[in-house]
């Protein structure tokens, strides 16, 4: 027999498994880059904010990328307090005039269920009632239970008329009376006057329902229902209050308004069940058209507020200093449908005891806690606005010793703190120091800081699609040329085929011959 070389008789070997691999591994690495930068393009939501945002620099996305710097909002305390009497026509109109983004009344409940606007259920805190007409109420004096048995004049012990003869320097308004004077000033006068630092140039009504509890424990009276009735009764109420569902929509990122209408309590309670007969009294306040218009399709169901449901106002909890720092405090918060949180402001600050020790760590460590308070609030998409600035001392609830001025102060809560607003009783003070802005290297009101280069914009998934492209074309480019290059290699090394054998002839061999083959 004949030695055949086993070589010669081995398949050759097989180079596309490794290229279908090398060209998954790429189309897979740049399918996930895609759909990476997609999923992070805050612009990929289909959802349709349509409520006006209670955080001025964070109204939408752009607004965001593009860094827009926009002063926190100034809440007229009260009206313009510390130039006219609180609660008067004329200071609401005086804060309209200073540039006051909200006006925000009290409102409490008369005898004759009339909502007017009065800072304390006791009439004898802010008005002439002991002395008037030499004592003609003297005996309307009285301890309530609602109010800790305290004594004093109440005004559900008084009909509107009979508070018309009340002053407080000047007369007590009511709802009713602060309703038309801003519809007014919105469409009248503030469009004769402009004013260029706002879109549009409205001005919002910041409500806050006082001492609710007390309306229901001494008179059966629930202030949120009343509330909720003079508004739809009110003729000027839903064109004035509720454009919002509207007002807001197809904004540039550099655009922003104020929600012409806001409500605030220190009961969570009567806040949630505000949200939830705005829910069922929609029609009481927008006309159905302008829900459509909205692109709101969902009117009852229970989604986002802010999307399904727009012509609820923003709903704000206001936070005394003594919840601002239970444990329980944001477990509670989470709980509830709201917009926003109304600080006071020494929830924000040191406490009197570290600020005497005048102990530089402690103090910065407290700041630094304020600091987190707000990141908090800003992470579950909570406005902050801290009420109160006052240019009294501090025994008055003015300017603490922390700070030299009020402007410090401001500069503190703007640029260290970040807030979104503040309920000041000098319109002016704060308006210029939120002009003025933060220093470069502080932070500006804007929470994000990233930079990002105007001129860059465009969306962010082409990315993911050019790099999908290039890596297509170059898988492409090595599988041809690994296959080109392993056929030729494998012409070349294929072995020369074996000459053919004739069997029919016999070979001779000799015996030693046989003995090497054996």
């Amino acid at each position: 027999m004949s030695r055949i070389n086993s070589s010669s008789r081995r398949p050759s070997s097989v180079v596309v498994p490794p290229l279908l691999l090398l060209l998954l591994i790429t189309t897979t690495f740049n399918l996930l880059v895609t759909i990476s930068t997609a999923s992070a393009d805050p612009t990929s939501t289909i959802k349709k904010i349509n409520r006006c945002s209670l955080r001025p620099f964070h109204n939408n996305d752009k607004a965001n990328k593009y860094n827009i710097h926009r002063p926190p909002l100034i809440l007229g305390h009260r009206g313009a307090s510390f130039h006219i009497p609180e609660h008067t026509l004329p200071s609401y109109r005086l804060a309209l005039e200073l540039g006051a983004d909200f006006i925000e009344p009290d409102l409490v409940a008369t005898k004759d269920n009339v909502l007017v606007a009065i800072h304390d259920v006791d009439l004898n805190v802010t008005t002439n009632v002991h002395e008037y007409n030499d004592g003609e109420f003297q005996d309307r004096a009285r301890q309530s239970e609602a109010n800790g048995k305290k004594w004093g004049y109440y005004v559900n012990d008084f009909t509107w008329e009979e508070l018309q003869l009340l002053r407080v320097r000047q007369r007590v308004p009511s709802f009713t009376q602060i309703v038309n004077l801003l519809h007014d000033w919105n469409t009248r006068e503030l469009p004769l006057i402009g004013r260029p630092s706002k879109t549009g140039g409205v001005t919002g009504l910041y409500v806050e329902l006082k001492k609710s509890y007390y309306f229901e424990q001494d008179g059966n009276v629930s202030l949120a229902d009343l509330f909720l009735d003079e508004l739809a009764q009110h003729p000027k109420a839903s064109d004035l209050l509720f454009d919002h569902v509207t007002l807001c929509d197809g904004l540039r990122y550099d655009e922003y308004r104020v929600p012409p209408l806001v409500l605030q309590s220190f009961e969570g309670e009567v806040l949630e069940y505000l949200r939830t007969k705005f829910k069922e009294r929609w029609m009481d306040f927008v006309e159905e058209d302008a829900i459509l218009a909205s692109g709101v399709v969902n009117a009852t169901g229970e989604e986002d507020d802010e999307v399904d449901h727009p012509w609820i106002p923003p709903l704000v909890l206001l936070v005394p200093e003594s919840m601002c720092h239970l444990e329980t405090f944001w477990f509670d918060v989470e709980s509830l449908h709201i917009s926003g949180l109304g600080p006071n402001k020494n929830c924000l600050l040191p406490s009197p005891n570290v600020i005497e020790s005048n102990d530089t760590v402690a103090i910065a460590r407290a700041k630094r806690e304020a600091q987190e308070w707000v990141a908090k609030a800003h992470s579950i998409r909570l406005a902050v606005h801290p009420y109160t600035i006052k240019l009294e001392t501090e025994e008055s609830g003015g300017v603490p010793e922390l700070f030299s001025s009020v402007e410090e102060e401001l500069r503190y809560y703007y640029c260290e703190l970040k807030i979104d607003g503040i309920f000041s009783e000098n319109i002016a003070v704060a308006q210029m120091i939120g002009a003025e802005g933060c220093d470069s290297e502080g932070s500006s009101p804007v929470v994000d800081k990233s930079s990002v280069c105007i001129k860059e914009e465009r969306n962010l998934w082409l990315f993911g699609v050019a790099f999908l492209a290039i890596g297509a074309f170059l898988a492409a480019i090595v599988s041809t040329y690994i296959t080109f290059y392993c056929r030729k290699e494998t012409d070349t090394n294929r072995p020369l085929p074996l000459p053919e054998v004739d069997t029919s002839l016999e070979l001779e061999h000799d015996d030693d011959d046989e003995e090497e083959i054996i």
